[in-house]
C-alpha cells in the first residue's frame, strides 16, 4: 500500500509539473578561514582576541608595540617638511637660473647646473614622501584587524612575544567569517548533472532551515571515491555552527 501511495504521488508530481527535492547528508565548513599575521616585526604588546569571540570589521584582534612604529613617522614626516623647502627653493634658483639665462647673463653649465639641483630635490621630496607612506603603513600594520565580521577560531599569540617574519609570515590569530557558511555534500556524477553554480537550494541544520545557494561542484572525485564534492553556502544571523557538524542539503 506505501509503494502505491508513493507512486501515485511521484505521478501526480510529474503531472503538475513538480519535482521534489533531492536531500543529501552534509557536514558544515568554514566558507572563509584566514590566518592572519603581520609583515613587520616587533613584539607583541597586547592580545585582545580570544578563542569563539565574534569580532567586527576592523577590530584589532593584536597590537604591536607602536612607539618604535609612530617614531619613524614622526621621523619620516620631518624629513618630507625639510625636503619641501629645499624644492621650493630650488624652484626657485631654477626659475632665476632661466631668466638670467634668457637675458645671456648666465652660461649654459650654470643654467645646467639650476635644472639638475631641481630634478634632484624632486626627486629627494618624492622618496621623502614614499618613504611616509611606508613609515603610515608599518606603523598600521603593527595592529592586526579583523578583515570582516568574525568568528575567532584559534589565538597563536603571546603577550610579549617577538614576532619575526624573515622566513615566513607568522600566524597569530585564524579567523572565519561569522556571516555565511557551507554545507558539503558528496554525490554521484548522475547527482551532480543538473546541477549549476549559483542555483538556489537549501541547508537543514539542527531542525533549522536555511535558504543558500550552489557555491561549487566539484569537477574531481573526492579522494578515494567516485563521488564529488558539492557545496552550499547560506547567511547566518546569530546561529552559531561548528565545522564537522552534521546537516543535510536540498537540491534542486
Amino acid at each position: 500500500m506505501n509503494r502505491q501511495i508513493k507512486f501515485v504521488a511521484a505521478a501526480l508530481a510529474l503531472l503538475s509539473g513538480h519535482v521534489a527535492a533531492a536531500e543529501y547528508d552534509a557536514r558544515l565548513e568554514w566558507e572563509r578561514r584566514v590566518e592572519l599575521g603581520t609583515p613587520v616585526q616587533g613584539v607583541i604588546s597586547e592580545v585582545k582576541a580570544q578563542a569563539g569571540q565574534r569580532v567586527g570589521a576592523g577590530a584589532v584582534l593584536v597590537q604591536l608595540d607602536d612607539r618604535g612604529f609612530r617614531a619613524d613617522v614622526s621621523k619620516a614626516r620631518s624629513r618630507l617638511e625639510s625636503l619641501k623647502a629645499v624644492r621650493a627653493e630650488a624652484r626657485r634658483e631654477q626659475e632665476r637660473a632661466e631668466e638670467l639665462y634668457d637675458r645671456t647673463v648666465l652660461s649654459d653649465h650654470e643654467l645646467q647646473m639650476a635644472l639638475n639641483e631641481a630634478k634632484q630635490a624632486e626627486a629627494d621630496y618624492a622618496a621623502a614622501r614614499a618613504a611616509l607612506v611606508q613609515a603610515r603603513l608599518s606603523l598600521e600594520y603593527s595592529a592586526v584587524r579583523a578583515p570582516f565580521d568574525a568568528l575567532v577560531i584559534g589565538v597563536s599569540a603571546g603577550q610579549g612575544q617577538t614576532v619575526i617574519n624573515d622566513l615566513q609570515p607568522v600566524t597569530l590569530v585564524t579567523v572565519a567569517d561569522a556571516s555565511s557558511m557551507v554545507a558539503r555534500a558528496e554525490l554521484t556524477e548522475a547527482q551532480t548533472r543538473t546541477l549549476e553554480v549559483g542555483q538556489e537550494a537549501s541547508v537543514n541544520v539542527a531542525g533549522r532551515r536555511h535558504t543558500g545557494r550552489i557555491k561549487s561542484i566539484g569537477l574531481e572525485p573526492v579522494e578515494g571515491t567516485q563521488r564529488y564534492a558539492v557545496a552550499v553556502s547560506f547567511p547566518l544571523e546569530d546561529q552559531r555552527y561548528r565545522v564537522g557538524q552534521t546537516a543535510s542539503i536540498e537540491l534542486p
